[in-house]
This record gives structure tokens, C-alpha cells and sequence, in this order.
């Protein structure tokens, strides 16, 4: 399916959107709800196969994802209820069908109908349900996050998942975790090679700390680093206009 055509027959929204953002749907898994949605009719039995999935991903991103990956996405849909699993017929291959998004979203809740007296229903203080439910409700849960927000958001997402593929898993709400996002996703992906090539987590006690030492300090440059680099650098290190005498 060519990609414009793939994006003009979307159905999706800023809702859609908002839905990935409160439950921290990644990129990937949300590239895959994309194209699940347009296999067949929402809310009705479809057979995907995952293999082509990837195929249509290896088009367009270049690359397609391994397969440990793409069954965590696979599985971030189900666990956020996107994706409701009718038959397992093997780890690609599934009847399913995909969740229309008036069914994610719970239903408010109906308040409670109560009798008063004439004297006492206007002098009455608020129940503490009800000022609860009015703090749920209040415009600061309802905030649209901004193109900017998401897209960092998505990035985080990113390198968050990449740790994850190699059992280093940081939680994004401790304040440590924000030295992650410093770094590129790029550089963390040569970390995470590095930190496989040293050993990973059988040779490396704390992973967490490595792999942020490792992004401040190159240590994959490290291995490149022959005499012949040691030469050069020296060579251009060194000054080039020496006095006469020296």
C-alpha cells in the first residue's frame, strides 16, 4: 500500500493521538494500530499477518523491526485494550479485531441521584465524591499536549524501548532518567552495541549507569581507536608552525 494513499485513507485523529500520549504508546506500536486499522473495518474479525506488516515497514522506515520487538508492540496493543484477541493461530499470524476508540475511553460516570428535603438541598455542602470527581474532570487532565510535547514524547518513547530490547529498563519518572534523554537515539543504539560487545548485563553490574557513562564518554570509540588514529590525532594535535630552534 503506497504511503500518501496509506495516510489519506487513515482513519485517525487528534483523539487517536491523545489516546497514545495518556497510555505511552510508542511510535512503532502505534504505526502498527495505524495499519491494523486499515486491514478491514474497525470492530470487526480481521486475520493480519505481522510479516507483512514488516514487509510495508521495511518500505517505507527502510528498516524493518526485529521480531522480540514486534511482538512487544504487538503486545503493548493488547494490554491497552486497542487489540482484542480472538485466536492465536502462531506468534504473526491472529484473528482479531481492532477496537473503535469509543470503546477505550470509559464512560462517565452517571452521578448519583439523591433525595432532599426542601430545607436542607441548597444548604448542603458538596460531597467529597463529587469534588473529586469535579478534580478528574478539571481542565488540567483535559489539556491537548502540543505537537512539540508529543514528538519528544515519542522520542523518549523511543530510547526508552531501545533500552529496553536489551533488558535495561529505565523508569522515565525518576529525575536519573532525564540524563538519558540528553543523547540522540542514534547514540544510544552504538551504546547499547557496546554494552552487548563488553558483555551486557553478565559482565556490567549496574546497566543503568554504564550505558549513561558510556553516551558522556564514546566509550564505543574506544575500540576504533588504533595506532594509526593514535598517529594521526597526534598529527593534528601537535602544532605544525614549531620554532627553529626546537
Amino acid at each position: 500500500m503506497p504511503e500518501n494513499s496509506f495516510k489519506n485513507n487513515l482513519p485517525w485523529t487528534e483523539a487517536h493521538e491523545a489516546f497514545c500520549y495518556q497510555h505511552h504508546i510508542p511510535p512503532a506500536a502505534k504505526t502498527l494500530w495505524q495499519w491494523l486499522m486499515m486491514q478491514g473495518q474497525i470492530a470487526s474479525e480481521i486475520e493480519p499477518d505481522l510479516s507483512e506488516f514488516n514487509a510495508w515497514v521495511a518500505k517505507v522506515r527502510g528498516k524493518s523491526y526485529a521480531h522480540n520487538y514486534l511482538k512487544k508492540i504487538f503486545d503493548i496493543l493488547v494490554s491497552c485494550r486497542v487489540l482484542q484477541v480472538i485466536k492465536q493461530y502462531s506468534w504473526k499470524i491472529t484473528k482479531l479485531l481492532v477496537r473503535p476508540l469509543s470503546w477505550l475511553n470509559p464512560p462517565k460516570k452517571r452521578r448519583e441521584k439523591k433525595l432532599h428535603n426542601r430545607d436542607s438541598s441548597y444548604n448542603s455542602p458538596p460531597s467529597n465524591d463529587i469534588s473529586a470527581e469535579q478534580g478528574l474532570n478539571s481542565s488540567s487532565n483535559s489539556i491537548t499536549p502540543t505537537t512539540a510535547e508529543f514528538e519528544e514524547l515519542e522520542r523518549q518513547h523511543e530510547i526508552l524501548t531501545a533500552c529496553a530490547e536489551y533488558q535495561i529498563y529505565f523508569d522515565p519518572n525518576k529525575r536519573t532518567t532525564r540524563h538519558l534523554f540528553e543523547f540522540d537515539i542514534s547514540d544510544v543504539r552504538l551504546a547499547l552495541k557496546h554494552f552487548v560487545k563488553r558483555g551486557g548485563d553478565q559482565s556490567i553490574r549496574d546497566s543503568q549507569a554504564w550505558l549513561i557513562g558510556c553516551l558522556r564518554e564514546c566509550y564505543w570509540q574506544d575500540e576504533t581507536f588504533g595506532l594509526s588514529g593514535f598517529i594521526e590525532t597526534l598529527k593534528s594535535w601537535f602544532p605544525s608552525n614549531l620554532p627553529r630552534d626546537y
